[in-house]
C-alpha cells in the first residue's frame, strides 16, 4: 500500500492534500472492528467527497474513502466512507479551534441525533437523521469523523441552483419539524445544551472586516444590473457593518418565553440528502454538517430553507404554506414525543419569523439570489419585502 505523505489526490481538476495518518493502517483499525471476517485491504482511494465547484471548505477536509478488501473466506468486497477532519496548521486550524465546530459536531454525530432518534423509537417510530457515525476521535486535539457513505445508499443532493419543488420542501419541512420537535425534547428532559450550542457563527470584530464592505459592494454593483427602477431606494437600506453585527446579536438574545429547538445552523439544500425514487418520490431524508447547531427559535433554519433552497417561483408564493406545513408536523411530532410544556401556535411561529427577520437579510444571503435562474424577478420582490422589514435595523 503506497504511503500517502505529502500527496495529492485528483479528481476532475480537484487537489486535495493528503495527511500522512490517513492511510492503510488508520482505516484497519475501523475494519478489525467492524468486521469479524476481516482479513486485509487490496486497495484504498481517496477523493474528494464534493463535487467539482462545490468542495472549497474553509473548516475541514472532506474526503471519501474506497476500500477493496479481502476476506478470510479470500472473498472481496468494497466499502466506502465520508472522512471529515480538521485543517492543517497551514490552513488555519487555530481560527478553526476558536470557532468549536469540530467538537460540537463530534458531539452531534456520538451522542445528542442517536438521542434524539432514540426518542422516536421508545414510541415505535423508526426515525432516521443523519449518517451513521462509525467512528470518531480526538488525537491531540484534531478531531476526525469517519461517517456512512450515503452515496452507497443512493442518497443524493438536488441541483442548488434550481432549488426544492413544492412536493421536496413539504417533505424537507416535516423533517425539518422532526428533527426540531425531538431537540425541544431532548432539552426538557436533560437540561440545557453544552454551551458551545449557545453561541453564534461570527467572527469578532467582523464589522470591521474589509469583507464585508467588499461584499456590499459587490452587492451594490449586481442590483445595478437588476433593472430596478429607483435601485437607490433598495441600496440605501443595505445595513452598515455595525447594523449587522447589533442584528445579529439581537437574534440570538434569547426570549425565555419563546418555543426554541436546536436549529441544525446551516440548513441549506447543500447539507440535506434525499433518496428517491424513480418515480421522485422521496423515500428519506438525511442531514449532514452538523458544525452550526445552535439553540434558538426554529425561525433560523426555516428562513434559510425557504431562501436559499426553495425554487425561486415559490420562496415568497407558498411562503406561508411552507410556515404552515411545518409547524403542522412539529405539533404532530411534539405530542408523539410527549412535549410537557405550551405547544407552539402558528401565530407565534409567525410572529418569531418577523422577530428573526435578521436571517433573510440580502446580506446575508443575496449571493443564492445571484446563482438561481430567473434572479432578476424574484430578487425583486424579496428585496422590495426585505427593505421594509429591515426598518427595523
Amino acid at each position: 500500500m503506497p504511503d500517502n505523505s505529502n500527496k495529492f489526490c485528483e479528481s476532475n481538476d480537484v487537489h486535495i492534500h493528503i495527511p500522512s495518518w490517513i492511510n492503510e493502517a488508520y482505516f484497519k483499525k475501523l475494519l478489525k472492528r467492524e468486521l469479524t471476517e476481516f482479513r486485509k485491504i487490496l486497495n484504498l482511494s481517496i477523493i474528494p467527497a464534493s463535487p467539482p465547484g462545490e468542495c472549497e471548505s474553509y473548516t475541514s477536509l472532506l474526503m471519501r474513502i474506497i476500500i477493496d478488501i479481502e476476506m478470510k473466506d479470500g472473498f472481496t468486497q468494497q466499502k466506502s466512507y465520508i472522512m471529515k477532519t480538521m485543517l492543517t496548521d497551514a490552513a488555519g486550524i487555530g481560527y478553526i479551534n476558536t470557532l468549536n465546530i469540530f467538537p460540537k459536531e463530534k458531539q452531534m454525530y456520538e451522542l445528542i441525533i442517536p438521542q434524539l432518534e432514540q426518542l422516536y423509537q421508545e414510541q415505535g417510530r423508526s426515525v432516521k437523521f443523519s449518517p451513521k457515525c462509525h467512528w470518531a476521535e480526538n488525537v491531540n486535539g484534531r478531531i476526525s469523523l469517519v461517517l456512512e457513505d450515503l452515496k452507497t445508499k443512493k442518497f443524493s443532493n438536488i441541483n442548488r441552483l434550481k432549488g426544492f419543488n413544492m412536493k421536496q420542501m413539504q417533505r424537507v419541512l416535516e423533517k425539518l419539524a422532526e428533527f426540531h420537535a425531538a431537540s425541544a425534547v431532548w432539552h426538557q428532559r436533560n437540561g440545557a445544551y453544552p454551551e458551545d450550542f449557545q453561541r453564534i457563527y461570527l467572527p469578532a470584530n467582523y464589522h470591521r472586516s474589509k469583507s464585508y464592505q467588499a461584499r456590499i459592494q459587490s452587492y451594490k454593483t449586481a442590483m445595478a444590473t437588476w433593472g430596478f427602477s429607483n435601485p437607490e431606494l433598495y441600496t440605501s437600506r443595505i445595513p452598515t457593518a455595525d447594523q449587522f453585527v447589533q442584528s445579529a446579536a439581537r437574534c440570538f438574545n434569547n426570549d425565555p418565553l419563546e418555543f426554541k429547538v436546536l436549529n441544525h445552523g446551516d440548513f441549506w439544500s447543500g447539507n440535506i440528502l434525499l433518496n428517491s425514487t424513480l418515480a421522485c418520490d422521496i423515500k428519506e431524508i438525511h442531514f449532514v454538517d452538523f458544525q452550526r447547531c445552535k439553540w434558538g427559535s426554529p425561525a433560523q433554519d426555516l428562513w434559510e430553507l425557504i431562501i436559499c433552497s426553495s425554487h425561486h417561483s415559490l420562496r415568497t408564493k407558498q411562503f406561508d404554506c411552507f410556515v404552515r406545513i411545518y409547524h403542522t408536523h412539529l405539533i404532530q411530532c411534539l405530542k408523539l414525543l410527549n412535549y410537557a410544556k405550551p405547544l407552539p401556535l402558528l401565530r407565534e411561529l409567525h410572529m418569531s419569523m418577523l422577530k428573526h427577520g435578521f436571517w433573510v437579510s440580502p446580506t446575508r444571503r443575496l449571493l443564492y439570489h445571484l446563482h438561481a435562474s430567473g434572479a432578476h424577478s424574484t430578487a425583486r420582490r424579496q428585496w422590495g419585502e426585505s427593505a421594509q422589514a429591515n426598518a427595523a435595523w
